[in-house]
């Protein structure tokens, strides 16, 4: 990385270095602010036996990413609604992702990834479903890590409720075929799974089960 060099004065520059420190811990810095500590949950152990232990000493690098979405959002939905005189008392959002994690562990030729993202928003605020569906746009419009997931074609799905109730205004779709979702068509491979379990369980204790 080359450093000095002109940019035109429409790019905004963010530079962040990192340190890594024993097992799974990095640190990062970003000048002027407190260092932000990643590692992996206890129990995020790599090897056999674990020569790689995670010991939940700070925030995974995905849930910071999220954070980073949400944030990220947050804001740019303050200059939205500055911009678009929307009046809000507060914003709230809640972020779920579903990440097929084989390829980091033992099926080597997966590639991890992205397989949905949910994002709920709930606005404190009484002004119009029109004006909410406004905001949403130019909010979509205008985020630097909207645009990152989209432009990366993660399956996204964003919700926008009113605060105090639980009924959604309206939902986005991003990268999301027609049909079930990818969420769903796990959730039914869950449930396959889980029978498929149950029966082989019960056929086990039918077999020890000694005949009178």
């Amino acid at each position: 990385m080359k450093e000095g060099l002109p940019y035109p004065p429409y790019i905004g520059i963010s530079d962040v270095a990192t340190q890594s420190h024993e097992q799974m811990r990095v640190e990062a810095f970003f000048d002027g602010q407190p260092s932000l500590m990643f590692d992996e949950p206890e129990g995020f152990d790599i090897g056999d036996p674990p020569d790689l232990r995670g010991r939940s000493r700070g925030w995974t690098p995905v849930h910071a990413q999220l954070a980073a979405l949400a944030g990220c959002t947050s804001i740019t939905i303050a200059v939205v609604a500055r911009d678009q005189r929307f009046r809000y008392a507060g914003l709230g959002t809640k972020l779920r992702s579903l990440i097929d994690i084989r390829g980091f562990f033992f099926d080597l030729h997966l590639q991890p990834k992205y397989e949905q993202l949910n994002f709920d928003l709930t606005l404190d605020t009484t002004e119009s479903l029109p004006k909410i569906r406004a905001l949403a746009a130019e909010t979509h419009r205008r985020c630097p890590q909207l645009g990152l997931f989209r432009l990366a074609k993660i399956p996204l799905r964003v919700t926008w409720y009113r605060k105090g109730s639980e009924r959604p205004l309206f939902e986005e779709r991003f990268g999301l075929r027609a049909g079930k979702t990818p969420e769903e068509r796990l959730v039914e491979e869950a449930a396959k799974k889980a029978a498929a379990d149950a029966r082989r369980e019960r056929a086990a204790a039918k077999r020890k089960t000694p005949r009178r």
